[in-house]
């Protein structure tokens, strides 16, 4: 079939569409629509168009024009309704019969939206909205057609694809060098009010930069919930990262050891912050809080262990359990001044993971409950991977990295050990 050329001439026809698309009395005032007006009848017109220059040049013929020895013939229209960034309206699409072969390009069969709705509507599903929250702010930008439960359940069948590949992706090239560990209660499940344990790993890699690895639904924050967990990172090819990042959870801290039972751990010192000043009174929280700060934010391990002595000093024999809240595991507490002292802010809490689940919450909330673990899971590793793209790395070179190797061979010949804390607990 040779190439059929000037099958349309659009200038020639423009007057003929506007007036079918907009009727004799819209097509004379359409000027003064306003620009969304324009925007959605312009693109609605450039789609006729071209959906009637696509049969054309498959037909390789004008329409009306006689059929001579050309197979295939026009055999009227079918009307869809198509929604795109310019809003939502009808394309009539012509019809062919007596040829085979034809296949829309312009329009792909069954196509309602355009690729980048479909995309932007899990992202603001994602950033909190609901399906009510969908069909009331854009009704009327989408005009009649507006958008159907169905029609949001499958945009969002892209994101729950995606949750998935994620999930199960290999983690054999991920050279992890500190894992994160943290959980967070939550009321998720239709017919219950009972919380479950949201628990997420994410880690900060060699290069510097920050992954999310996992996302987990657990009766609550138990040893076995986090063996699963860790398990799963294992099983999927992750190596035995640096350091390992996590509050004082002691079925996390059981499960960690069982699985990397040499990996040093770094406690979350703004949990350890939090229970030691919640053993007093609000009226004396404040000055508990600078004495016990000034451990954790000193500038070498040696101050740090000055400051602990101090600490227990002045506040032993006057806030006792606050103390013992200090000493217990203050060991670990203080793992990340063996490390670069480029990274300590980075590694010394968990607070990342934190603020991310302040997110979650807020938009969980939207939800209310889910129907399936899934569904709650999507939800979630959406909110946290849109929250991740403002997560900042850190800092690396070659030097820096071989002080991150040299702290862990140092920790392991020689741990961290706080005697003025170990004899206070000893003599409670």
């Amino acid at each position: 079939m040779t190439q059929y050329r000037g099958v349309l001439d659009i200038a020639s026809v423009a007057d003929g569409f506007e007036r079918a698309l907009l009727g004799e009395d819209e097509a004379d005032g359409l000027m003064s629509a306003g620009l969304d007006e324009i925007a959605r009848r312009g693109a609605q017109f450039m789609l006729q168009v071209a959906a009637e220059q696509e049969i054309a040049e498959f037909l390789d013929r004008r329409p009306y024009e006689p059929l001579g020895d050309k197979q295939g013939y026009r055999n009227g229209h079918r009307a869809r309704t198509l929604t795109c960034g310019s809003g939502s309206f009808e394309v009539k699409l012509p019809k062919v019969k007596g040829a085979s072969g034809f296949e829309r390009k312009v329009i792909p069969a069954y196509q309602r939206s355009s690729e980048r709705i479909q995309k932007t509507l899990p992202l603001l599903y994602a950033e909190g909205l609901s399906t009510r929250d969908f069909e009331r702010a854009l009704r009327p930008f989408w005009k009649k057609s507006g958008l159907s439960r169905s029609s949001v359940s499958r945009c969002n069948k892209e994101l729950y694809d995606q949750f998935g590949t994620w999930r199960r992706r290999d983690l054999s090239g991920m050279k992890v060098m500190y894992l994160f560990l943290d959980g967070v209660m939550e009321r998720v499940r239709f017919g219950t009010n009972d919380k479950e344990g949201v628990l997420v790993a994410h880690a900060i890699l060699e290069d510097g930069s920050r992954e999310l690895l996992a996302i987990h639904l657990g009766p609550r924050e138990s040893e076995d919930s986090w063996r699963t967990v860790l398990n799963d990172l294992v099983e999927r090819g992750l190596e035995e990262p640096k350091l390992v990042i996590s509050d004082g959870c002691p079925g996390l801290i059981a499960a960690v050891k069982k699985t990397w039972r040499e990996v040093p751990r770094q406690r979350c010192i703004a949990h350890k912050i939090r229970n030691v000043i919640g053993r007093v009174t609000k009226k004396e929280q404040p000055q508990l809080k600078k004495a016990v700060t000034k451990i954790f934010y000193a500038p070498s391990l040696n101050e740090a262990k000055i400051a602990v002595g101090r600490f227990i000093a002045k506040y032993g024999d006057r806030y006792p359990t606050a103390c013992e809240t200090l000493c217990k595991d203050i060991d670990d507490c203080l793992t990340f001044y063996a490390f670069p002292e480029v990274h300590w802010k980075r590694i010394r809490t968990s607070n990342v993971i934190e603020r991310a689940f302040k997110e979650v919450r807020r938009r969980t909330r939207v939800v209310g409950r889910f129907p399936t673990e899934k569904s709650a899971l999507v939800l979630i590793w959406a909110s946290i991977e849109q929250d991740r793209l403002k997560w900042r790395g850190v800092k690396m070179s070659s030097s820096i990295f071989k002080g991150v190797v040299q702290a862990v061979e140092d920790l392991k010949k020689e741990p961290i050990r706080i005697d003025s804390a170990r004899k206070y607990l000893a003599a409670a």
